[in-house]
């Protein structure tokens, strides 16, 4: 084993709670000029606690794809995908697509 350890950073966002695309779109490309490895945000449609959750949700999946077209190198990702709003079928076609708009970078 060698004595070498490496850290990899990573960035997550609870959007839900008030982000919009633009925002997103700047955390994911700081991000990426700072060194990061991977950009991942939450798949949640509902705010959580005593936030106003303004302006309103964003979608998972469109957000990632965005992301994937406007950013080089960053890996992109959910932590989880609720499984009670999205079919699996349907599910993997968005998932394959980010992927490959992506360049492979999809975890």
């Amino acid at each position: 084993m060698s004595s070498e350890s490496t850290v990899s950073l990573r960035v997550f966002v609870e959007p839900q709670q008030g982000a919009t695309y633009a925002d997103q779109l700047a955390v994911a490309r700081a991000a990426e000029d700072l060194g990061y490895e991977a950009f991942f945000r939450s798949d949640h449609y509902l705010k959580m606690g005593d936030v106003s959750g303004l302006p309103g949700p964003t979608d998972a999946w469109l957000t990632l794809a965005g992301l994937a077209r406007e950013t080089s190198r960053i890996r992109l990702g959910t932590l989880l995908t609720s499984v009670t709003f999205r079919h699996p079928g349907p599910l993997a076609i968005s998932m394959s697509q980010v992927d490959h708009m992506s360049g492979g970078r999809l975890d």
